[in-house]
Order: structure tokens, then sequence, then C-alpha cells
């Protein structure tokens, strides 16, 4: 494999094809204040000749035959200036344009509809490029969409991703970031800018521009820390800007909705040095009786450009949070397979000579033990929380972030970046489990001398709590050099870097053991109450309540979590235009992991590569990709062979497209994942394990965008994943992974701003949002547990003044009720309403 790659990064560095002497024009467009305007039209006229600035402003148009010609510059289908060229064989041409508005007057006329309509990546290669010249499919959802529909957190955000639901809600423990799905793999967000950043909390999107998921294994140009095999999800954060202006919100809604937030941007330096703050506070309590989620951000940044060569950015995030509730309670399930043991063996025990027409009759599957396979058939009361708000953990997070950039020369350019992060977790976690009710039935029964299982059923919940303590350190360097370079005739962009990580995360979990129906012991149960939240309680279940059970049961234990690990690697991935319709890239990565704890040492070699044919120049392309992934494992077999690490290989096909005059744009595509060399026990010996288990994860994913008219802007996208385990653990061998979410989702988004007439500044829109059936629960030996199907409504409506935005929404404007979960089913929040008001200035 490592011969292959090299040979294929040599092939592509050595390309050279023989074209004629073309010429070609290049340059800048900027606003009349000297900033970049990027996704403007820049063509030759009555040519098919053209290009689209970049985010720098840059545009190039190569290939061009010598002759006499106009160029136009046009924003909004408006042509704003043209001038005349003329170009002989071989030659370079030098166009600069300016656009009439300032940047701020810019940004209220054009910028809305050009950062919905960008599909160009700067992080998924490393390098900037084009929607249409990438291999991997991304998706990106900027925060113009974000604003219209006044969406504050990454859950929010990631409604707009295509194929992409939620599994989890954010739980503020150490690795308790909000958890989603994409292409049958858990994923959550640990990039920023590119960079290590793992979160413990629902994300602000105070100080966010944009979201990139970055679909597949990503491990060649990420590492294994943050990769996950379905996708990337990367935060890409507001820079100041070179005009003072801002705004301050507010936003009040229902089940006590509270948020203020302020976006600040200061000149200090004329064209030279800038700096801007976000802040904002927010409170949600939850629908249900009790549960509540307080945050804040303080987020300063600051960006110094000397020249056109050197730019230095540098930022901070002081996070805080404190809660039991992003949502709905935690519901886990005791499923039979936790109870048969301990009850088999006290059955066996108390009735030796009819043990086995007993042993018959327990429930075995999920269905017979609770008399459903389904969710929506439980019943549990959907408004009842069965905790207390003074129960709740605390997390608070500060990360500073540093980034240089110097243009070497006209090809080179050297990028710096460093990140360093600490977080603090403290306070306690409370969950519960459904309770079947056949143990309790068989203990309460076998008194009398006449043992029974009762009916199927759950008329009870176990309440549980444990306390994680400890911190996470982060801290990555990385430096880069990118070069955009002619090799012969074919032009290369490529980055060449190098990336030290290290991970240090220290957290115990404390807890205390209780008993279950007063016979079971059970790790971090607190006690038994009913499923219909208003039986009275057995105990108070609140902070002192717990506080002396971890006094005075004297079973109190520590679970301690320690990882800490280092990073160095170096990889390569060049991008090579064969022609201006043929386009080849290729990377390799170089890791070598150092688990600090148990001092072992691991290198991994992970390839990609890429194809891209465009039979229409910048309107289509077929695209072809081979991605991989990797997650380090250590430990050897019973032959002693050790592990090597766990691996993703993504084979992808697809079509994206640009049409229209930029107003229709999407992608199509198919891929296939295999995950193997996956660690599980060994079958011919319990004692150890063995690595040959394997995940297949299949699918086809949809996205469109369009502007069809100016103000009226469409996105959609539809996503199907069929994930199996094979060679897997006996439990869940041939199934389908729970962690896999639904095999359907879709997304849907419109929003129409009315850009002339009285009502200018009004816009309306609506949001949808589909997730198909998934499992909660799926086991060869207990059976199945369904999340139903749900199909949720958003609407929004907003107005938009010089210096005022007025705004409104509602969430779930059905009402419906409907769970997310992963081994467990969380309630999510029924209709709810939030209107805003902004002053900008």
């Amino acid at each position: 494999m490592i011969n292959k790659c090299i040979l294929a990064l040599l092939f592509i560095c050595s390309a050279f094809w023989g074209r004629a002497q073309n010429a070609e024009i290049y340059g800048k467009v900027t606003t009349s204040d000297g900033q970049p305007v990027s996704r403007v039209s820049i063509v030759i006229k009555d040519t098919k000749w053209g290009a689209v600035s970049k985010d720098d402003g840059a545009y190039r148009i190569k290939n061009i035959k010598p002759g006499d010609y106009v160029v136009e510059v046009s924003l909004t289908g408006d042509v704003r200036e043209s001038k005349p060229v003329s170009l002989s064989a071989g030659g370079h041409a030098e166009l600069n344009f300016t656009i009439g508005e300032t940047a701020k007057e810019l940004n209220e006329v054009v910028v809305e509809t050009n950062k919905i309509m960008n599909r160009a990546s700067s992080y998924s290669s490393k390098m900037p490029l084009d929607n249409l010249e990438n291999a991997q499919v991304v998706s990106a959802i900027p925060d113009v969409i974000l604003r219209k529909q006044i969406a504050m957190t990454l859950e929010d955000a990631m409604k707009n991703a295509t194929g992409v639901t939620k599994l989890w809600d954010a739980t503020n423990r150490p690795d308790g970031g909000s958890l989603f799905v994409s292409r049958g793999f858990m994923t959550t967000t640990k990039a920023r800018n590119g960079l290590p950043n793992i979160v413990n909390t629902n994300v602000d999107m105070a100080n966010l521009d944009k979201i990139e998921v970055i679909k597949g294994p990503t491990g060649t140009l990420f590492g294994s820390i943050i990769n996950s095999y379905g996708g990337l999800i990367n935060r890409i954060t507001k820079r100041p800007y070179f005009y003072n202006g801002g705004y301050v919100d507010v936003a009040y809604g229902s089940y006590n909705f509270m948020r203020a937030s302020a976006d600040a941007n200061f000149v200090l330096q004329k064209d030279k040095m800038a700096a801007r703050i976000n802040v904002a506070g927010q409170n949600q309590d939850s629908w249900q009786d009790a549960g509540f989620q307080k945050s804040y951000i303080i987020a300063p940044s600051f960006v110094y450009r000397p020249n056109d060569r050197f730019t230095l950015n540098a930022d901070a995030e002081i996070v805080g949070t404190k809660g039991n509730s992003n949502g709905g309670n935690f519901m886990f399930i005791l499923t039979p397979s936790m109870i048969n043991g301990p009850l088999s063996s006290m059955i066996s025990a108390m009735y030796p000579n009819n043990k086995d027409a007993l042993l018959a009759k327990i429930p075995q599957t999920i269905k017979e033990a609770f008399g459903t396979d389904n969710v929506k058939d439980i019943k549990v009361d959907y408004d009842r929380s069965f905790i207390s708000n003074d129960l709740y953990s605390q997390t608070n997070t500060n990360s500073y972030f540093a980034d240089a950039s110097y243009k070497i020369s006209g090809n080179w350019t050297s990028q710096t970046a460093l990140t360093y992060s600490l977080s603090h977790n403290n306070g306690y976690a409370p969950f519960q489990y459904l309770v079947p009710n056949y143990a309790a039935s068989f203990l309460k029964s076998a008194m009398t001398g006449n043992p029974d299982f009762g009916t199927p059923g759950a008329d009870s919940v176990a309440r549980m709590v444990w306390r994680p303590v400890g911190e996470t350190k982060t801290f990555d360097v990385q430096q880069n050099f990118v070069a955009d370079y002619t090799f012969g005739k074919v032009r290369n962009r490529a980055v060449i870097g190098v990336d030290y990580l290290s991970y240090r995360s220290d957290v115990t979990y404390y807890y205390f053991y209780g008993l279950m129906h007063g016979a079971f012991p059970f790790p971090q149960l607190y006690d038994v109450v009913g499923a219909d939240g208003r039986s009275p309680n057995n105990l108070a279940f609140d902070k002192a309540s717990v506080l002396n059970a971890y006094e005075t049961r004297g079973n109190t234990e520590a679970l301690p979590y320690n990882t800490h690990s280092n990073v160095l690697s170096g990889y390569i991935n060049d991008v090579a235009n064969i022609t201006d319709y043929f386009i080849v890239s290729a990377g390799v990565r170089v890791d070598n992991f150092d688990d600090r704890v148990g001092n072992k040492v691991q290198t991994k070699f992970s390839p990609k590569f890429g194809l891209i044919f465009m039979p229409v120049k910048d309107q289509l392309s077929l695209f072809a990709n081979y991605q991989n992934g990797f997650t380090n494992q250590f430990g050897e077999d019973r032959n002693h062979k050790t592990f090597d690490p766990e691996e993703a290989d993504q084979k992808e096909i697809g079509i994206k497209y640009v049409l229209l005059d930029n107003k229709l744009m999407g992608t199509v595509s198919y891929y296939n994942i295999l995950v193997k060399n996956i660690v599980r026990q060994d079958p011919a010996d319990g004692n150890f394990s063995i690595q040959d288990g394997e995940q297949k994860s299949k699918g086809i994913e949809v996205e469109v965008l369009a502007n069809p008219v100016n103000g009226w802007t469409l996105l959609a996208g539809y996503g199907y994943n069929d994930s199996k385990m094979q060679k897997a653990a006996e439990d869940v061998n041939g199934l389908r992974p729970v962690p896999a979410g639904p095999y359907n989702t879709a997304n849907f988004w419109t929003n129409y701003s009315f850009t002339e007439t009285a009502l200018k500044g009004l816009g309306i829109g609506m949001n949808v949002n589909y997730s198909g059936e998934s499992y909660a629960i799926n086991s060869n030996m207990d059976g199945q547990l369904m999340l139903p199907a749900a199909t949720i409504l958003g609407g929004h409506l907003t107005y938009d003044l010089p210096h005022f935005r007025i705004g409104l929404k509602v969430n779930n404007i059905t009402n419906e009720q409907y769970w997310k979960g992963w081994s467990n089913f969380i309630p999510q929040m029924p209709r709810q309403f939030i209107g805003s008001v902004a002053y900008k200035f």
C-alpha cells in the first residue's frame, strides 16, 4: 500500500500534458473600500469561458484562445463592470474589477445569496477548492441560513445537513457533545477551522460563520482523534472584517427560553488590524416538570494583516454550561439479558425441583417483557422528567487559537496554526432505566409460594445518578505548506503538512449501588418509582438526598477514564488539473500514535484518491473517490498477535452540478464503506479477542440547492443508508448497528425574502425534517425496540430593516411526540415559539 501511494503521488507531481499555447486572465474583484468579493461571475462576453471569484476575491480563466475580448463582471445577474483585453499566444493578462458598493453595503445586498450558494471549501482538502473540483462531498450550512431560521445551536444547524440526523442530546460529560449519525456511523463535532477541538456541550452558533460536514472517512488529512467514518463536522468561525459594525439581539420563547447575544467588530488600524467579539447567554427550561440548561459564550477574535503576504488571526472561546436536560430525560432500557442471569440464579436456588419449568417461562425478548417493541406504545409520561433541578452537571471550557499565513512566493504559502483547550467537569448526571414488570412480579408472587411473571409491561422507572469529575486538555500545532504551481502544463495544488496533537483526559465517575426490587445489586441506582410519574416517590431525589446516599450506603465506587495520547503525523495531498476537464487527486498520511497510558506506539499509513471528469466545464462534474479512516487498537489475540488499527475504506461515485448561472446546484452520490479489523470476542475462547470483525455501510445521498429568483432559496436533501454487522459478536451479527440511525432521512428548507416594493426585507420560510424508523435496541438476544418515524415541521418569519431585524419562529408546528436515541429513547421538545429583536449598527 505504501509503494502504491508513493507511485501515485509521483505520477501526479510529474504529470505532463501537452496543450496549445493558450492565454489566461487573472485578477481580483473588490469592493469600493478594497475588500474582496466572493462568488462573483467573471465571463468573457459571447464565449464559453468564465470563472467565479474565490473567498479572497481572486479568479483565474485559463486556456483562452488568442484574440480580442470583452470581460464582464456580474452580480446577481447585473453587469457591474466590463473591460476590453487583447490576448496573445501564451499571454497572461491581469484584470482587477471594483464593485461600486462598500463591503458593508454589499453585505446588505448580495452576500446572503452568495454565501448560501457557495459550496467551496478550504478545509476538506486543506487547500482552497471549488465544489466541482473536489472529489469529496461537503455539505455547507452558512450563518445566513441559520440567521433566517433563527437557529442558535449546532442541533438547530444540523437539521440542514443531508443524510445527517441526531442520535443524542448533549450531556455535558467529557465526551458529551451532541451526537449525530452520518452514513451509518456516529459522529460529533471535534474540529474547529480544521483543527482538533473536542466539545462537551451543545455548541452555540454565536461565533460561527459556517458548518461543514465533510462526508466519509477523513483520516488521511485529519487523523484518528477527530475522525469519524461517516463524516467530520467542522465548525468555521467568524473573522474580523475591516469596517465597524455589528448587532445586539434578544430573544424570548416558550419554556422560559431567554437569550441575549451581541456581535461587534472594530477597525483598529485601517486595512491592517481589526477585532471582533461575539457573546451570548441563554436559558432553556425543559417542557417537562423539571430540567434546564444555562449556557454562555465569550468569543473575542483579532486579525492583523500588515501587507498582502502576511495574516495573523488569534481568537478564544470561553464557554460555560450547567444543567440536567438539553431536551427530555435520558431513558435507558433494562433488557431481559440484563435481568435474566441473576433472576435465573435466584429461581434455581429457590425452586430447584421445578426450576426448568419456571426458567422456560422467563421473558426472553423486549416484546415479551414489555408487551411492545415500539417506543410509542410504552406508557411513560412524556411530560415527566424523573429528576430534580438541583441535580445538574457543570462544564467550563477555555479554548485559545492562533493561525498565521505567510505567502512565501506566488506559488507557496505557509500556514501555521495552534490550539489549546482546557475543560472542567463537575456535578451530577441523572438518568433513568425503564424496568419491566416481570422480575418484580416474580419476587412478589414467590413470597406466596405461587411464582408467576405477571403480564408484560413496564410500570416502574429506576432513577440513576453518577458524578463525573475531571478535566480534559487538548493541544495541537500544525504546519502546512500550500502550493499552487504549474509543472509542465499541469496545474498542481498541494498541501504538505505536519501535525502534533496531545490529548489528555482524566475524568472519574463516582457512583454507589442500589438494590433493584430489593434483591439485585445495581450500579448507579438511587431508587425505583412509578413510570406514570405521579405516584409518591420512595425517596426524595434531590442533591441533599443524593449526597446522603454517597455518605451512608457504604458502597461508593470510582470508575476512572484516563486517556493520554500523543500523535505525530505527516501528510501530503495533491490535486492535479491534467486538463481543464480531468482532475486527479491523491494523498497519504503517516500517523504515529503514542498511547501514554499503556506506553504503546502504533504507526499507520492512510491514503486517499480522487478522480474528476468535467464533461461541461464549471457546470457538471463526475467524481469518484477512495477515502480512508482508522482507529487505533491495542492488545493481542490468544496467539499473541498484536492488533492493527481498525480501518474504514470508502468507495464513492457521484455527480455534482452548478447550472443556470449558479442558481441551481447539487450532488448525487453513492458510497460503500467497509470497516475491517474490528476487535471482537473470540468465539473459540471468551477470555481473548480476535480482530476479524467487519461492518458494511452503503447508501445514496441527494442534495439540491436552488436560487430560482432573487430572494428565493431552496435546500433539499435525501439520504438512504444500509448498514450491517458481519463477523461480529453473536448478539449483533448480521444486524443493523444501533448507532447507524434510520434507513431514510430527508430535509427541506425554503425561504423567500422580498427585495423590492414596500415589503422589502420581509422574509418567510419553512423547514421539514423526516427521520425514518430506527432502532433503540437491535439484538439477537433481546430482540428490537423501535423508535418511530417522525416528520417535524418548522416555520419562521423575519423582517430585515437597515438597523433592525425582527424574527419569529415556530419549532415542531404540529406538536409531534417523537424520540431520539441510541440504546435509549429521549423525548424531544414539543411545539415552541421564539421571538427575537436585533439592533444593527
